[in-house]
């Protein structure tokens, strides 16, 4: 850069001595504008992190995706629109939201570039509060940030008439819904919600190595004190997001009352669900189904095919309180804690045993809802269709030495 030295005494030749400081001036001049220029030029936008949404625009996929999914097993319709329908981008940034990034998590800035790319916020407020508790919530069992949104957002993210399924698969399914804005296409999908009640907690559901995709619609709810009679939750879509079906978990029924209420005719042929907490004694599930009087019950299961989104399916075998008809004893296995005696016993069992007669399952005080279920799926392997639950017979106390 060339460099002007301001001359103080007289110049020999006046007339190019204000000619050169005129131009000084300027260049000064013209220097100090350019630095305030910049200064006052909005910042560039940053590079978009690696891990960030980049929009996807072309939605022929999606709809050609949403034109069949109405013919999947209902778990796996949600998986197949996420896959396949990304109007805003790559959605891995929010459905892994929960991971910190030192457990491998996508960053910060790229849940907040993913939010701003599905537009995700109705006003400032909910930016702020979604935000505002989102490093808090990373790596708990907590979905506040999602449910802060719906408390403010509401309908423009699906989030009535309450914000029970508030988090990101049902927002990104609810944009995904916008995005397709085809009523007739989206009119025949529906979505298999988690089973979760108005305070935002769900049942705990076990496992099992043998499932089938159908639960419900009608399903039966206990805990060690209550049952609850309801219909599980689905939602439709349409253009402006999901509608939530459903009265889940329903309304608090007496045991004595239940055989009467699973009579009702519109419930004839169809079976129940019966969703219990994965901890819970399964001498409780034996009271239940005695109470059904001979009602179809279906244990529900764990089904997850999406991270955080944990949907009922069932083990395909009726649970009975007595055998359906009078015949020859048949197969009886002991329930415990693990379940590991009663599978081992299950194996060294003839098939043809197992379809002679009905299969008694003697449920013992250590029994659990988890072990009740790792014993049905693998007698669903030995095409076992019905087992009776009763009690085993208490064990004397031991004898003093």
């Amino acid at each position: 850069m060339t460099s002007h030295k301001i001359h103080t005494s007289r110049s020999a030749r006046p007339t190019s001595s204000r000619t050169e400081s005129g131009v000084l001036m300027l260049a000064l001049a013209v220097l100090v504008a350019c630095k305030g220029s910049q200064r006052d030029r909005p910042p560039q936008d940053l590079p978009k992190p690696a891990d960030a949404a980049i929009p996807d625009a072309n939605l022929d996929a999606c709809r050609a995706t949403a034109a069949r999914v109405p013919s999947l097993p209902p778990p796996q319709r949600a998986l197949a629109l996420l896959k396949d329908c990304q109007p805003c981008g790559d959605w891995t940034p929010l459905l892994a939201w929960s991971i910190p990034p030192a457990d491998g998590g996508p960053t910060r800035a790229a849940i907040e570039q993913a939010m701003l790319a599905c537009k995700a916020y109705c006003e400032p407020n909910a930016k702020q509060r979604f935000l505002g508790t989102l490093d808090a919530a990373r790596g708990q069992p907590t979905r506040t940030p999602w449910r802060l949104l719906g408390e403010i957002c509401k309908a423009e993210v699906s989030a009535v008439p309450d914000t029970r399924f508030m988090g990101a698969a049902y927002f990104a399914l609810d944009r995904i819904a916008r995005a397709i804005h085809d009523p007739g296409l989206l009119a025949a999908i529906e979505l298999p919600l988690p089973a979760i009640t108005v305070s935002g907690v769900g049942v705990d559901l076990p496992s099992s190595p043998l499932t089938a995709p159908e639960a419900g619609p009608v399903a039966l709810t206990l805990d060690a004190a209550q049952i609850w009679l309801g219909t599980l939750p689905t939602a439709k879509l349409s253009p402006t997001g999901l509608q939530v079906l459903g009265d889940y978990p329903g309304t608090p029924i007496d045991p004595k009352a239940l055989a009467a209420a699973l009579a009702k005719p519109e419930l004839a042929g169809h079976p129940i669900a019966l969703l219990a907490p994965n901890g819970l004694g399964a001498a409780r599930v034996v009271e239940v189904v005695a109470a059904a009087g001979g009602h179809d019950l279906r244990l529900a299961v764990a089904d997850v095919q999406v991270r955080g989104w944990t949907v009922p399916a069932t083990v395909p075998i009726s649970l009975l309180g007595k055998p359906a008809g009078a015949g020859a004893a048949g197969v009886r296995l002991t329930l415990d804690a693990t379940a590991f005696e009663a599978v081992k016993a299950a194996k060294a069992i003839p098939r043809a045993d197992f379809l002679r007669a009905p299969v008694t399952i003697a449920v013992d005080s250590t029994a659990t809802v988890t072990s009740l279920a790792t014993l049905l799926g693998a007698l669903g392997y030995f095409e076992v269709k019905a087992v009776v639950l009763v009690n085993a017979a208490a064990k004397p106390p031991a004898a003093k030495p």
